[in-house]
């Protein structure tokens, strides 16, 4: 896996903290769509990524919830997985909200975080607080991982726009050489 740069992470880190800004938040929740946006993103920028199928987990104390690859019977519009995109040893998560609207458990809206970097069946994590913590586990051995057909419009229209806001900020940054609010770690 290939290590990002500084300049690929602070890149991968501002289109978390903007992400929101620009794409409809009505998306929260459909993850392989927002991932396919933020992979868009991130090509404009030279920044290779992918988007991989994965189980999204919070553990608690005193319970575990889980995203995706349970079993769930078809419903019409809605996939029994989770996506995340991956550039280089990263992963970002913009569909976070899934564990809002499925458990009622606050959580920030887009997670930015360094994957693990050994093989293993987790990808990587967040520390939510000393007790909360969100796992991304590869997505069980025989799940049916084909990734939804995503509205390849909104993709370029929501991409576009993410495009020219970091664009805009980091011609601030350039300007202002004051750039650690702009590049400040969602986790």
């Amino acid at each position: 896996m290939r290590q990002l740069t500084a300049g690929e992470q602070s890149t991968l880190k501002l289109l978390a903290d903007t992400f929101y800004e620009v794409v409809p938040l009505e998306l929260r929740t459909y993850c392989s769509l927002t991932s396919a946006i933020s992979k868009a993103a991130l090509h404009h920028f030279a920044i290779q990524s992918r988007i991989v199928p994965c189980q999204l987990w919070y553990a608690a104390p005193t319970h575990n919830y889980v995203i995706g690859f349970i079993g769930n019977k078809k419903t019409e519009g809605k996939w029994d997985g989770h996506a995340i995109c991956m550039a280089g040893n990263w992963l970002i998560d913009t569909a976070l909200h899934h564990l809002q609207t499925e458990f009622q458990i606050a959580v920030p809206p887009v997670a930015a975080v360094e994957a693990f970097s050994i093989p293993t069946q987790i990808i990587g994590r967040a520390d939510l607080s000393n007790q909360h913590t969100i796992w991304w586990h590869r997505a069980p051995q025989g799940a049916n991982t084909r990734l939804p057909k995503n509205p390849q419009s909104i993709v370029s229209e929501c991409a576009a726009g993410l495009i020219e806001r970091l664009t805009n900020l980091a011609s601030v940054c350039r300007e202002d050489r004051d750039c650690a609010a702009l590049n400040s770690a969602q986790f």
